[in-house]
């Protein structure tokens, strides 16, 4: 037994050499344990593996060299520090020694002090290897636990996500019949007003939230949707006709379009109807952040295989962070802006782009500028 002193083995077929190294390490508090050849030696260290090897070269049957490799083959043993100490004082003889996995190397007749200063010096790297090797494997574990935290973290987090899409699309198809059970007696009680102002009044403001109702629903309804079945790529559709189906939807606004660096004909793939209604809730959000509702214009460019449809805006009274989250379903900012009136329309245009492999976003710049962009994948 050791006590829990740190073990060296010294390998040395002369009886002098191994009483000395031991008496003299052993002086130190080191254990000490002696082989007189290779074979002896690699049967100790598999039994008792030290901490550090003093290892003659010069032996019968089996050299250092041979014993040092044999030492490194064993995924056991092969962390154990091997210094040489030999006669052999050749640089050919000491490359070799490091080229088999030496860590040391002292030619004899050696002085004992050189010997215990390479001895201290080499166990404590092997010790700063070792604590190194328990903070890695900490680590590792810590990884391994933490990436699996997360992952049923996000199995939580994508069940939640079902449930939640379930139970909108379950919501937004029930509600149906009771609104329009109510906006259909609503009706039914304004016709039996009698006519007058404060009538008309009531009426228009009615119907305008019957259909912004109407519209939610819609949304709603489109929203989960797609969420349980995105929509299929669909065919290829031309980027200009789906603008002049745009203008001829959106009478009351002027839609111009610029094109910069576009020579030919580009086409969209997708469903026409979905990205038509994107393209129109892009125009409506462009006239309500701008001090003019009448007018939109519209830049398109190529590039690097992506059209990029740009509309400028110049009263845009969103923060930068609200602008950044706008199009997100849980966002308040568009119940706080000019954009109120669409509701859920922003969220179900994201949506769509999003679906056909593009992406949609607000900016804010300076004062109450800023744009909207919508990357959209295209090909000649």
């Amino acid at each position: 037994m050791n006590d829990g002193r740190v073990k060296i083995m010294v390998v040395d077929d002369t009886p002098d050499n191994l009483k000395l190294l031991q008496e003299m390490l052993g002086a130190k508090g080191y254990y000490v344990f002696a082989s007189p050849d290779g074979k002896m030696a690699l049967n100790a260290a598999a039994t008792n593996p030290p901490d550090l090897i003093l290892l003659d070269i010069i032996m019968p049957e089996m050299d250092g060299f041979e014993v040092c490799e044999r030492l490194k083959a064993d995924p056991a043993l092969r962390e154990i520090p091997v210094i040489f100490i030999s006669a052999l004082n050749q640089t050919t003889d000491k490359v070799k020694a490091f080229a088999v996995g030496g860590v040391d190397y002292v030619t004899k007749p050696f002085e004992f002090e050189e010997v215990h200063a390479r001895v201290e010096t080499h166990l404590k790297i092997r010790s700063l290897q070792r604590q190194l090797t328990a903070q890695n494997e900490n680590l590792d574990r810590l990884v391994t636990e933490r990436t699996q935290e997360l992952a049923r973290a996000y199995e939580r987090l994508l069940e939640l996500d079902r449930l939640k899409d379930d139970f909108m699309r379950m919501i937004s198809h029930e509600i149906r019949t009771p609104a329009n059970g109510v906006l259909g007696i609503g009706e039914a009680l304004i016709d039996l007003c009698p006519a007058s102002d404060d009538c008309t009044l009531y009426s228009d403001l009615f119907r305008q939230s019957g259909l912004r109702l109407s519209n939610l629903i819609e949304d709603a309804t489109m929203i989960a949707d797609m969420a349980n079945a995105p929509p299929k790529r669909g065919t290829d559709i031309s980027f200009l006709a789906l603008i002049d189906e745009v203008r001829a939807s959106l009478p009351e606004i002027n839609i111009a379009v610029v094109q910069q660096r576009i020579r030919e004909q580009v086409y969209l793939q997708g469903d026409s109807t979905l990205l038509k209604r994107a393209l129109e809730t892009m125009i409506l959000l462009s006239a309500a952040f701008s001090r003019d509702k009448k007018i939109v214009q519209i830049a398109v460019t190529i590039d690097e295989g992506v059209l990029r449809v740009h509309l400028a805006v110049d009263n845009l009274s969103l923060s930068g962070e609200q602008a950044v989250g706008f199009f997100e379903t849980g966002s308040s900012a568009r119940a706080a802006s000019t954009a109120e009136a669409l509701g859920l329309a922003p969220v179900v245009a994201s949506k769509i782009i999003s679906a056909f492999g593009g992406k949609i976003k607000l900016v804010k710049e300076e004062g109450r500028s800023g744009y909207l962009e919508a990357l959209l994948i295209y090909h000649p």
